[in-house]
């Protein structure tokens, strides 16, 4: 089970992990992860947090539309950037003192 779930993360990655074109009109992501889900199901021992099926909705239905779109993404430099400016918060956040009580 832990490993479909790796193998969902890294098929949903691979949008963002190239310096290149994505053409979502050509990709099988939907496909393969449908695949996955019933040995997630089948394996699972609680459901997951509400959070992660939100989540999961809405990078479903990114990526249906521009599947439907036939879009062809650059990925990578906005995912680039998202975490640059994630990894400037969790420094900020480090370095902000505490409150004293």
């Amino acid at each position: 089970m832990q490993q479909a779930h790796v193998d969902a993360v890294m098929i949903l990655g691979e949008a963002f992990a190239r310096d290149e074109i994505f053409d979502f009109g050509q990709q099988s992501t939907a496909a393969r992860i449908h695949e996955l889900i019933p040995v997630m199901m089948r394996h699972r021992l609680t459901p997951p947090p509400e959070e992660t099926y939100s989540l999961h909705r809405k990078m479903a239905g990114c990526f249906l539309l521009c599947a439907k779109l036939r879009a062809q993404i650059n990925c990578k430099p906005m995912f680039d950037a998202v975490w640059e400016q994630y990894q400037q918060n969790a420094e900020t956040v480090k370095t902000s003192p505490t409150p004293s009580v």
